[in-house]
């Protein structure tokens, strides 16, 4: 997926590794998420993953695709300045 100036590796994960409300390690459903600079995703400027029940409510694609737009509009500016490094 493209977004803004960025491409977008979506994958389904079942092995996310979360803390429960009782302290618990838990695995859950989920995606792994990958923000590349570039087409030919060679050029790698973050990942994380989205668990259900913790970074989005239900395990579709489509909710993993709208927390992926909200990370990075808020990661955006910082994500410009990783992947344009200064020359000198």
């Amino acid at each position: 997926m493209r977004y803004k100036d960025f491409y977008v590796r979506i994958t389904p994960d079942k092995s996310i590794q979360r803390v429960d409300k009782m302290g618990n390690e838990i695995l859950c459903d989920g995606f792994m998420i990958r923000i590349f600079a570039d087409e030919n995703e060679q050029i790698e400027i973050d990942n994380f993953s989205a668990a259900v029940g913790f970074e989005i409510l239900e395990n579709s694609l489509a909710e993993a695709e709208q927390f992926a737009k909200d990370f990075i509009d808020c990661e955006n500016k910082i994500y410009q300045i990783d992947s344009n490094p200064i020359v000198t």
